[in-house]
């Protein structure tokens, strides 16, 4: 069987696990059971220093160990690990053919999740969104076939979300959409269908600390006003 490879890229906190789960529903679709860059025998090697692109991986053992946790049934093998964002180099190199899923989020309620869930300062957490807009960016330019998707429009209309995922790979034509899932969000792990977040997220951020947020991220605007959060914030 010749299989597809399909790689959510997005940053940490942009909805990856709730697509990711999501699309796992589909008969298509075999999944890693955690991030591939989680899973016991990767660990080590994927969790150190995972977000610095000059990092070397033994990409001959990942592509091993993966494949011992995929279903070679299902012709759409799926993984997604927020830092190959920064190493879609690599993974071309060593998984033909592949797809990708570009996926970002409001820069607010992803900075309120790296202040509340990692205790970064609010400029940090803004400039480290930046840096992964810099790095969404370039995937988007370089990997013209990648289907882009913002968490915003995913929950706000889940129905054409998944319809157009299914025009772009047709094997997607039967992800339950309407399934429960589970994701860490402000009131902690819940199981429920796909919800909008950002709101309850971006309330939990003080006037002052949106302020700083917005100062920073005002910085690198001529990148910002590649995204639609340009015109909602500036």
């Amino acid at each position: 069987m010749q299989h597809q490879y399909l790689f959510i890229l997005s940053p940490p906190y942009s909805g990856s696990t709730a697509l990711w789960q999501l699309l796992k529903t589909s008969s298509q679709v075999s999944a890693l059971p955690d991030e591939g860059q989680k899973l016991p025998e990767l660990r080590k090697m994927m969790r150190e220093n995972p977000w610095d692109p000059s990092t070397i991986f033994d990409w001959n053992l990942i592509s091993t160990i993966w494949h011992q946790y995929w279903d070679p049934k299902k012709p759409v093998l799926l993984e997604k690990s927020p830092p190959h964002l920064c190493r879609v180099e690599a993974i071309l190199e060593h998984f033909q053919p592949a797809e990708f899923i570009l996926l970002m989020r409001d820069p607010l309620a992803i900075c309120e999740a790296l202040h509340r869930r990692n205790g970064m300062p609010w400029e940090a957490a803004a400039e480290r969104w930046t840096y992964w807009l810099e790095l969404h960016l370039k995937a988007r330019e370089e990997q013209s076939c990648s289907h882009l998707l913002y968490y915003e429009d995913m929950v706000a209309d889940p129905s054409s979300t998944f319809r157009a995922l299914a025009e772009w790979l047709p094997s997607l034509q039967d992800v339950d959409y309407k399934s429960a899932i589970e994701a860490h969000a402000v009131d902690g792990v819940q199981k429920r269908p796909l919800l909008d977040m950002n709101p309850r997220k971006i309330a939990q951020i003080k006037p002052a600390d949106r302020m700083r947020v917005l100062k920073t991220l005002e910085k690198s605007l001529p990148l910002i006003e590649e995204t639609p959060y340009a015109a909602q914030y500036f």
